[in-house]
């Protein structure tokens, strides 16, 4: 039979064990307060509001753009072989001509101030018979005015005219100045990273200022100055005569390869690396959800790129506003 000190300790030990269980019970009514406060406190992922492309395969002309402007690499210059009235012009700057046509025509000075003398004598005749003198004599001096053509000695294109009809010009001046057809180029300046691609042969279209289109060839690549370079200078020879005046600027569209079919990517979806120089597209799957995805673009068509990898299936939707500082793995809504 347990003694009174035994049945004391008995009760002190239950007491204890009785105040463990309810500070556990109290710590366990805490935890499962705060992991409800926590469930409460926790906020549903935000939607982001975009506007958005579907990725459609299109015809892409295999072609680099590159803008530049006329030169020619040789000129041959009409000079005033004399002293001169510069009597009348036949052409203008830009006018293709052909070798032997009149470019003008001259009047010498010695025949010239025969009339000019002539019509003095005219003026000052004081009767008839002086009248009638003077007027034999502007005859005669009209009469023998000499008149000598200016004739282009090869085809080509008018590059500079610097006479007007009825100057004085000295012996020697430069009338006119002609390009060749041989001489004459369009110099593209073609991106680095496309002039591998470039190659002599190749048929182009060079796009003026004022609409009109001139069919060329290329005809050489020029060596590269410096690595650092970021264009590589191209020639192309022309197959008309250029409309208007050298060194007018243009855009000239080189035809790479064959024409074909494939998934282009709208400009605005593309965003790019400025330190890097990788481009990303802001991929949206079924679940609304925006995932960056890294390309590789290829030829530019009108407003947007060739797709070359990775193979996104058409109808793909990529963020086309509203992807700069998009986080990854971001839901969105479209906006109309």
């Amino acid at each position: 039979m347990p003694s009174a000190g035994s049945s004391a300790g008995f009760a002190a030990a239950g007491r204890r064990s009785c105040a463990v269980l309810l500070l556990a019970a109290a710590f366990a009514g805490a935890s499962c307060a705060r992991r409800e406060s926590a469930a409460g406190d926790a906020q549903p992922s935000p939607v982001v509001p975009v506007h958005a492309a579907v990725l459609a395969p299109q015809v892409v002309h295999d072609e680099v753009a590159a803008s530049g402007q006329w030169r020619t690499t040789h000129e041959i210059v009409v000079a005033a072989p004399f002293g001169a009235l510069v009597e009348s012009l036949a052409v203008e700057v830009g006018d293709a001509v052909e070798r032997g046509r009149t470019l003008g025509v001259l009047v010498t000075h010695e025949s010239r101030a025969a009339v000019l003398g002539a019509e003095q004598l005219l003026a000052a005749a004081g009767d008839g018979a002086a009248r009638e003198e003077a007027e034999r004599a502007l005859r005669q001096a009209r009469h023998d005015l000499v008149r000598v053509p200016l004739v282009a000695s090869a085809d080509g294109v008018v590059i500079r005219r610097m006479a007007a009809r009825g100057a004085e010009v000295a012996e020697g001046a430069e009338l006119f100045a002609l390009a060749p057809r041989q001489s004459l180029v369009f110099e593209a300046h073609v991106p680095v990273s496309d002039a591998a691609r470039v190659r002599p042969g190749q048929a182009a279209r060079i796009a003026m200022e004022d609409g009109a289109v001139v069919p060329a060839v290329v005809a050489r690549r020029l060596p590269q100055a410096s690595a650092a370079d970021q264009n590589a200078l191209v020639w192309l020879v022309a197959q008309a005569p250029p409309p208007g005046a050298i060194d007018r600027f243009a855009t000239a569209r080189i035809v790479t390869g064959a024409d074909r079919r494939t998934i282009v990517v709208p400009d605005s979806a593309l965003v790019e690396d400025d330190l890097t120089g990788a481009v990303r597209v802001a991929v949206v799957d079924r679940s609304s959800v925006a995932t960056w995805v890294a390309v590789r673009i290829g030829t530019a068509v009108s407003g947007g790129h060739e797709l070359l990898s990775p193979a996104l299936p058409a109808g793909t939707r990529v963020v086309t506003s509203g992807q700069r500082g998009l986080p990854d793995s971001t839901r969105v809504s479209f906006e109309p």
